[in-house]
This record gives C-alpha cells, structure tokens and sequence, in this order.
C-alpha cells in the first residue's frame, strides 16, 4: 500500500478539527462514566451482576468493575454537587437528612 499523503491545511482548519476531535473524545468519556453510574444505579436498585451483565453481553466481572467505577463518580458528583450548594456532605443536616 502507498503511503498516504499529508494534507496541507491551513492552520486554523488543523485547529478546528483537532478541536472537534477533542470534544468528541470528552463526549465519549462523559457517555462511559454516565453508563457506568447507570450500572451502579442498576446494582442498588436491586439488579443482580449477572441480571446485567446477561442483558449487556458483558462478563460478571466487567459489571462488577463497571459498578464500582459508577460509584466512584456517583459519590464524586453527589460530593461537588453539594459543595456547590453549600451543603457539606460530611455534616448532617438539622432534618438529620443526608443528601
């Protein structure tokens, strides 16, 4: 096979699509971590690993790094979220109701 040819773009086409490139990457690794909240999501609701991984095509295993992955951002978005709302996830309310 010949080797293929550069393509001379203009600087700021070159930066345009790599730009793209790295939002499509990011759009890509937001989709993974929401599916893996999903499955962590699943697991607590009281969906077994081998419901799941059955209905993905996927080993027990794979589900159960899956989900606790998911866990991982789950507590780490649940932990920013109340930063942002002033709450401070470590100090219970006055209800007694933790987020």
């Amino acid at each position: 096979m010949p080797p293929k040819k550069k393509v001379d773009l203009p600087d700021h086409v070159r930066e345009a699509a790599l730009a793209d490139v790295e939002l499509s990457h990011q759009q890509a690794l937001d989709a993974e971590e929401r599916d893996r909240v999903r499955v962590f999501l699943a697991t607590e609701q009281g969906l077994s690993t081998y419901e799941i991984a059955d209905r993905l095509g996927v080993s027990q295993q794979t589900v159960s790094n899956w989900r606790r992955q998911g866990e991982e951002v789950y507590r780490r978005r649940e932990a920013a979220r109340s930063r942002r709302s002033g709450n401070d996830p470590d100090r219970p309310t006055e209800l007694g109701a933790v987020g």
